[in-house]
């Protein structure tokens, strides 16, 4: 099989991104902004360090909605998701709400969920409708699955 430069390149950052994402699904450690206990909680499988201040990190759903709308409507400058479905009408609703308060609100879809799921075109045309630039995944990936929201407000969010 023939790889050129850039596939083996493209091929190795999808791999070192994966080594990452198990290495941190597999840890369930919580970082606070303030106030409350600020010591890192970490199960026997991690290891804190001294690592990026500030970061949180979700697992979702047991962290609930809660975490993502409040996320979004305490950003100050920006909100970019990126997400295989949106479905969830609370989310939604924040994203849109960011957008008409002015914020720069980017969505990314995936056009062809897996097994159908439900439809990205109502949630897609609803998003627009609001001025959040909604754009569907590139076509040149079969699937895109990551979903992640950076909210520029000293925080960024991945769920």
């Amino acid at each position: 099989m023939y790889m050129n430069h850039n596939s083996t390149k493209t091929l190795l950052v999808y791999l070192f991104i994966a080594a990452i994402s198990f290495t941190l699904a597999s840890c369930n450690v919580s970082f606070s902004l303030g106030g409350g206990n600020t010591t890192p909680q970490c199960q026997s499988n991690c290891v804190t360090g001294t690592g990026a201040q500030g970061v949180h990190i979700y697992v979702e759903p047991d962290d609930g909605e809660q975490v993502i709308t409040g996320a979004i409507r305490s950003a100050h400058k920006s909100v970019w998701l990126e997400i295989y479905i949106l479905s969830d009408r609370n989310v939604i609703r924040a994203l849109e709400e960011a957008a008409n308060n002015g914020l720069d609100v980017r969505v990314m879809l995936e056009p062809h969920p897996f097994g159908g799921g439900p439809s990205t075109s109502r949630t897609f045309d609803e998003l627009k409708a609001a001025n959040v630039k909604a754009q569907y995944s590139s076509p040149d990936f079969k699937l895109t699955h990551e979903k992640g929201i950076p909210i520029f407000r000293n925080v960024s969010v991945q769920c």
